[in-house]
């Protein structure tokens, strides 16, 4: 007899720790899902950070993604969803696939481009100093000769 109440004390505390859990799991999903799409309405803002009030893209975006979650949809198939409605624009972050791959790879590269303008400039700059010391090395000495007369001279 003991053991029921106990039993069912368990069954119930452990029924409501797993629902507990169920709006932490979607919080996270809708916050990812939000982190990923771009808010339409021309603020270019993430959709979980548009602070635009009553936003005609934002709110009805965000409501649906709340529905979709509550469905069981993945956060992968909510937001292949909306690229496939609206384009890849509605990505905050363009993927790593394809052409789409240069937006990640360019930045790199045109640092590595203007390291190397800069040092070949840097260089440049420094050789002209050596480049004077040869040329007053390399003086004709039939220059030197005339300008040695010319000093006499006067």
């Amino acid at each position: 007899m003991k053991l029921k109440p106990v039993l069912l004390l368990l069954f119930f505390g452990s029924a409501i720790s797993l629902m507990a859990d169920v709006p932490q799991a979607i919080s996270r999903q809708y916050k990812e899902a939000c982190d990923r799409l771009v808010c339409q309405c021309g603020c270019f803002e993430q959709l979980s950070v548009c602070a635009m009030q009553n936003c005609g893209s934002a709110t009805p975006m965000r409501a649906e993604i709340r529905e979709r979650l509550l469905k069981g949809e993945s956060v992968d198939q909510i937001v292949d969803s909306f690229v496939a409605r609206m384009g890849k624009q509605v990505l905050s972050a363009p993927t790593t696939k394809g052409f789409d791959l240069t937006a990640w790879v360019a930045p790199f590269f045109i640092l590595c481009l203007g390291l190397l303008v800069v040092g070949w400039v840097v260089v440049r700059l420094v050789r002209p100093a050596a480049a004077v010391e040869q040329i007053q090395a390399a003086v004709d000495p039939r220059i030197e000769k005339e300008l040695r007369d010319f000093e006499q001279e006067s």
